[in-house]
């Protein structure tokens, strides 16, 4: 077979991935399309895969992938006549503790949402289920009879053989060697002298996408590491089981291991704490069905453990020490999307881990992207857009990514935080902040403050009251009464300058955009059919000139869809993050104490309005509004005068606060965020925010969500029981029946409770006998009779339309 001229898809890699992708393109009715594989398929990281797939997982959008791959993975054997090997074993997560009992039971809750079953078992359970146990340690566990095993390459080779039937076109010892751009957007493969014109490309080649996509020019921030596992010979306990007969999937999280049945002897893996990185220089060129060294002084402290949890491995002699190169990403999450940075390339990759469980969907997710050119479900946290160029640091992989892999099985608990390649970047007052107590976490390179209690009021992390409770408490009294400090450095900020600077916006954004000098507009993004891309204010300093304030990990996506939307408009836009600091100043003496810093009057300004204004031997400017809800400003101040401003409010009596009190006085004030309560797949009109849509302006979307009559709405939740902890994800239920979900939660210091917003339906059009809905939340009212299910435990909870700090005001 030669090698095409012209393809309308190119896809790299003839993994799992690429071969899934290339089934749903053509199943979906895509035509011309090429996969290119560098050795043969499945080599690489797929041959050597556990085939593990489970499908609790602690987010909606994992699971989600995850039960659409099981699924595929049953019916392809029917289609295709090549078995996947898929086994239907359940699967057995242990508790050694009452913190992973409490994520595992919250696990559970999470796939109620979804009608999966699972069942927490008890030790004897536990024993009856896996027999080769020890389990004098176990509190608890948790059994998903659904989940099984499959044989990663049988499933691959199922998945060719599919799109080979639909005409995909599949060429193995083939390296691509180059890739080719015309006009900043994809437009061919090359394979040695060979081109191949391509509309789109996508990137799926594992080990390797990093550095195949740096030859675009693109960012795909992935790096590898060593994973291990052990293959024993057959042992008699296995055998004894009969034939046919197979354990559960296992995982002991607590000592960083997962095992099952192979061969009538044992697999047995481990996440371990202190991880190896691994340079892509140490892989030889032709490296393809081949395993790194042994090691078996880094794999003994997990072999111990191993031995443990499992005593019949005391006689059993070991096939193998298997160890392969897996990738990861920065958060732990897969990549995939189309490249911010050139149009036409899709890329996919950092399966951590997880790549056989979550092929199936991921593949169906990608070929949908490609086709629609949005994506078509939640992919938020592994949109590929979440990262920016500015995260490819490869001595920042190289620190991070072993991190990533020893803490696969940390509990996530809130406050949890990554601890290496920290520092990336600092907002201009860090110092300050250092010195006034801040405890930072890391969230998408920058080093926020949470709180101001330093590591006492931290540590130790739990699900249940933290630490930090009176700290940020603290905090939170300053942002009513005082006067406190909120670093919002972090917040991207874009400058759109030009002629048509005003109808782009219009044509970019809901709200209206044509707006006097000095104002500022609150607005979404939207996209084609109407789901939120972006939650942004816009500052309209000059007839042709604005600044758009956006969330810190929308920056990327925002410009993606400034490009995409430009056209002929006559305007130019420039991330100017870096040369500004954004500091919150809320609370009753924000004023006064701005006033305190300067001998110039500050501007008496109504909301949503901005003036220039001194502070102390800064210039900037401030606008009337906050995050918190609460009365105050946002002062915008040039990078290198930021210190000079922050000293001289703390000089004027300003405190500080940090995220966990400005989350907390969100969700009192009701106001939504990117990534909890708006997403790509919820309108404005779900959201509660559809009277700040310009209809007739023509924005993007504004065709979709004429007449639209959203099934779903965003409602304020109060707990009426102060031990109710939720976090996020927690399904919520009325009438006995699962109606949403909780998209954000914080504790209330107004109310001594669990305050939180949620995702719930509320159909506008039908009756509550018809539907099982709260239907008098339409009518402003204070809904009772909510349970929201933390753990596998059900509390009590009223809802309402309106902010909790109107609707619960007498409570």
């Amino acid at each position: 077979m030669t090698l095409p001229d012209t393809a309308r898809t190119v896809i790299i890699g003839g993994g799992v991935i690429g071969c899934s992708i290339a089934y749903h393109l053509a199943r979906e009715g895509r035509k011309d399309i090429v996969v290119l594989e560098r050795s043969k398929l499945t080599s690489g990281t797929t041959w050597h895969a556990a085939g593990l797939v489970r499908r609790l997982r602690p987010s909606a959008t994992l699971t989600k992938l995850i039960n659409y791959s099981i699924d595929l993975y049953g019916e392809l054997e029917v289609e295709t006549g090549q078995a996947t090997g898929w086994t239907q074993t359940g699967s057995l997560t242990l508790a050694t503790n009452q913190d992973r009992l409490t994520n595992i039971k919250r696990q559970v809750s999470l796939g109620r949402a979804f009608g999966l079953e699972a069942e927490v078992v008890d030790a004897k359970r536990t024993q009856e289920l896996w027999p080769l146990l020890k389990t004098d340690d176990v509190i608890g566990a948790v059994w998903s009879p659904s989940d099984g095993r499959v044989n990663p390459s049988d499933v691959a080779l199922a998945l060719s053989k599919g799109a080979r039937a639909r005409g995909v076109q599949i060429f193995e010892d083939t390296a691509v060697t180059g890739l080719q751009k015309k006009g900043g957007r994809i437009s061919g493969v090359e394979v040695g002298d060979h081109v191949i014109q391509a509309d789109e490309v996508v990137i799926a080649c594992g080990l390797w996408s990093r550095d195949v996509a740096e030859m675009a020019g693109a960012h795909m921030p992935l790096y590898a590491c060593e994973h291990f596992y052990i293959l024993t010979k057959p042992l008699e306990e296995v055998q004894a089981l009969g034939k046919g007969v197979h354990l559960p999937t296992l995982n002991d999280q607590d000592a960083y291991l997962y095992a099952r049945d192979d061969v009538e002897g044992l697999l047995v893996g481990c996440f371990e704490p202190h991880a190896k990185g691994l340079p892509m220089s140490r892989l030889p060129r032709d490296f393809s069905f081949d395993l790194l060294d042994e090691d078996w002084d880094h794999f003994m402290p997990m072999m111990e453990n191993a031995l443990e949890r499992i005593p019949a491995l005391e006689k059993a002699e070991v096939r193998m020490l298997l160890n392969g190169p897996e990738s990861f990403t920065l958060d732990s999450q897969f990549m995939l999307g189309e490249s911010p940075e050139v149009p036409g390339l899709f890329l996919m990759g950092g399966m951590n881990s997880t790549g056989i469980a979550l092929a199936g969907g991921a593949g169906k997710a990608m070929a949908e992207w490609i086709i629609a050119g949005e994506p078509t479900m939640e992919l938020n946290e592994a949109d590929i857009r979440r990262f920016s160029p500015e995260m490819n640091v490869l001595g920042a992989l190289e620190a991070r990514i072993p991190e990533v892999l020893g803490r696969h099985y940390d509990n996530p608990f809130p406050g949890r935080s990554m601890e290496t390649a920290r520092g990336q970047r600092r907002s201009p007052i860090h110092a300050g902040l250092v010195t006034a107590g801040a405890r930072f976490e890391s969230r998408g390179g920058w080093e926020r403050a949470v709180h101001f209690g330093g590591h006492a009021a931290h540590l130790p992390l739990t699900f249940g009251a933290p630490q930090w409770r009176e700290q940020v408490g603290q905090e939170v009294d300053a942002c009513r009464v005082g006067a406190a400090i909120l670093d919002q450095s972090a917040f991207g900020k874009i400058m759109v300058q030009g002629p048509d600077a005003s109808a782009f916006l219009n044509r970019l954004c809901a709200a209206q955009m044509d707006i006097a000098e000095g104002r500022i507009a609150y607005s979404q993004i939207l996209n084609d059919r109407g789901g939120v891309e972006s939650d942004i204010t816009v500052q309209r300093h000059g007839p042709e000139t604005y600044l758009m304030i956006v969330g810190t990990g929308e920056v990327v996506r925002d410009l993606k869809r400034m490009r995409e939307t430009k056209g002929d408009y006559r305007v130019e836009f420039t991330d100017v993050t870096s040369g500004y600091a954004v500091l919150g100043l809320a609370g009753a003496k924000a004023r006064e104490t701005l006033q305190a810093t300067t001998n110039s009057p500050v501007p008496n300004l109504k909301r949503f309005q901005f003036a220039p204004i001194e502070i102390g031997l800064a210039r900037g400017w401030a606008g009337r509004l906050g995050f918190t809800g609460e009365e105050g400003y946002e002062l915008y101040i040039p990078a290198d005068m930021a210190m000079a401003a922050y000293e001289a409010l703390v000089a004027a009596g300003a405190s500080h606060a940090g995220l966990f009190a400005s989350g907390s006085l969100r969700i009192e004030s009701g106001f939504r965020a990117f990534g909890h309560e708006l997403s790509p797949g919820n309108t404005p009109q779900e959201a509660g925010l559809g009277a700040f849509c310009a209809f007739g302006t023509g924005f993007v979307g504004e065709e979709a969500l004429n007449g639209h009559a959203p099934e779903r709405r965003i409602v304020s939740v109060l707990f009426d029981d102060p031990s109710a902890i939720p976090i996020h994800d927690e399904p919520v239920y009325f009438g006995g029946k699962v109606v949403g979900q909780i998209t954000s939660a914080a504790w209330s210091y107004r109310f001594g409770r669990s305050v939180a917003l949620a995702m719930i339906n509320v159909p506008a059009a039908t009756t509550p006998e018809d539907s099982g809905a709260p239907l008098g939340l339409l009518d402003g009212r204070v809904v009772e009779g909510f349970e929201i299910e933390i753990a596998c435990t059900r509390y009590a909870a009223k809802a309402s339309l309106k902010p909790a700090k109107e609707a619960f005001a007498h409570d």
